[in-house]
């Protein structure tokens, strides 16, 4: 019996080897079946360590229940076998499907008792390094006190560490655990070293979720949509990952069942494979629909914001030329005291959406290049003249009102060109060709709109090209604009 017990054993392992995990479950359970654990010659030091290859498999296999079942076998044929050794590391490996299951409970109790037991022996070292996954569930439970005692504890006594706090080769997913940690005690700047120390030894699904989290809390939006989009690459390229692991183990499973029966085979991949590729299929559209939805929301933030900005602004207007009537009607006929009341109301209004406008200023001035421009597109003055550049029988040329709406509009979003333009001194045409060039309305569509045509539209950009950037190009007009306002105009300037 023992010796079909090591046969049965070996051919597991070598079915294991070659990644055909079926075939090994199938001789490591023919294997145990061999071990007659009441005979006084039983090999349980074998016996035991078929239950560890199994345990192993089923974990690899995600499937929880089985692996504890295995674990618990392995310890307690391990005591018979008086490897205390070996029955403490199943009692730690028990850890570990506990966690699948979302047994925190489960987590600490083994955790605990594996320390434990490799303090009472001896293990010192082994105790300090049962405790990263105990540490991971506590952050996730927000208990960061808890957490901390048992980094400090893994961190100054497992051995696993260099002198430069490095963690041992092949475990540096333990800086994830780091990295929420600080992230959860609002230590920002230690967190973001974290996660990207994670990012340089592969972990990049993790590095990115933690930074996204730490722009999260800084309220950085730039940040925050680059690694919305990174984390959500990274979660595709993850699930890509998982479906070609599914994929080899449906094959495994395959080629198995072929040499027992080739019919239930065929029969049994179709089904598996249709099963992973609907989970797959609802786990990828529900990623990319709670990412979506993640930037629809920030899309209508800055609308609303776009929107709040104009009717400030034109409020104000109102309020500056509302006041400056009153004004000069007291200066004129020294009005009563309810019409110096009414200016001094006008006054704090004045002042009180001076700072409003300040305020929203400072927000967009936080935004990048493309937002702005973005935003800028969806205004109405701009939407307006889109609409204007179609000629139809009705057509009528903008009115002087339009023109200089769209120009205030334009500085709004665009300062860095609109201050450019002030200080060449472009003439009005100029400036006007220019902002529609900005704006992506081609030559055709500005001569249309200033009722010219298109030789005269090319002569002024060459104009305007030469007075903002010395260039005599007017084809590289639009690009030095986009430059200038996106912070490449340094890079011009240096070049000449």
């Amino acid at each position: 019996r023992n010796h079909r017990l090591r046969a049965y054993y070996m051919l597991g392992c070598a079915y294991r080897d070659m990644g055909e995990a079926p075939a090994a479950l199938h001789y490591y359970n023919i294997a145990v079946e061999q071990a007659d654990t009441a005979a006084a010659d039983c090999d349980f030091a074998t016996l035991f360590r078929v239950y560890g290859q199994m345990a192993m498999v089923y974990e690899q296999q995600n499937m929880a229940e089985y692996c504890i079942e295995s674990l618990e076998k392995y310890s307690h044929y391990a005591q018979l076998a008086k490897d205390t050794l070996g029955y403490i590391v199943g009692v730690e490996r028990l850890v570990v499907p506990h966690y699948i299951l979302n047994d925190t409970l489960g987590v600490y109790c083994y955790t605990d008792s594996a320390a434990t037991l490799y303090q009472r022996y001896g293990y010192s070292q082994m105790a300090a390094s049962v405790y990263p996954t105990a540490i991971y569930v506590k952050l996730l439970n927000r208990d960061f006190g808890r957490a901390k005692k048992d980094m400090d504890f893994l961190e100054a006594e497992s051995g696993l560490f260099d002198k430069g706090g490095n963690i041992q080769s092949g475990r540096e997913l333990y800086y994830y655990s780091k990295g929420l940690y600080y992230l959860g005690v609002g230590k920002l700047d230690s967190a973001e070293h974290w996660f990207r120390k994670l990012a340089s030894y592969g972990h990049v699904l993790e590095a990115h979720k933690g930074l996204l989290s730490v722009y999260e809390q800084r309220k950085n939006n730039d940040s925050i949509l680059k690694y919305v989009s990174l984390t959500e690459r990274s979660l595709g390229e993850w699930a890509g990952r998982q479906q070609a692991d599914a994929i080899i183990q449906s094959s495994a499973m395959y080629r198995y069942e072929r040499n027992q029966n080739a019919a239930m085979v065929n029969a049994q991949k179709a089904r598996n494979l249709e099963y992973i590729c609907l989970l797959l299929f609802i786990f990828s559209i529900w990623i990319y629909g709670y990412y979506r939805r993640r930037i629809r929301e920030r899309e209508a933030q800055m609308r609303n914001l776009d929107r709040a900005y104009t009717l400030a602004r034109k409020e104000h207007g109102q309020l500056v030329e509302e006041y400056e009537i009153l004004k000069r009607e007291h200066e004129r006929t020294e009005s009563s005291k309810d019409v110096m009341a009414l200016i001094e109301q006008k006054q704090e209004k004045i002042a009180q959406l001076d700072e409003t406008i300040r305020k929203y200023q400072e927000k967009l001035g936080a935004m990048t290049y493309s937002q702005r421009k973005k935003l800028l597109m969806g205004n109405d003055i701009v939407e307006y003249f889109i609409r204007k550049k179609t000629v139809t029988a009705k057509w009528k040329a903008p009115t002087i009102d339009k023109w200089m709406a769209l120009s205030d509009v334009y500085s709004q979003y665009m300062p860095l060109v609109a201050a450019a333009m002030d200080g060449a001194e472009l003439s009005r045409q100029e400036r006007l060709t220019t902002i529609l060039t900005h704006l992506d309305f081609s030559a055709g569509d500005i001569a249309i709109l200033l009722e010219t045509g298109n030789s005269r539209v090319s002569a002024v950009k060459k104009n305007a090209s030469r007075k903002l950037f010395n260039e005599d190009d007017s084809g590289m007009l639009k690009k030095r604009l986009v430059d200038m306002e996106s912070g490449g105009f340094l890079k011009i300037f240096l070049a000449r």
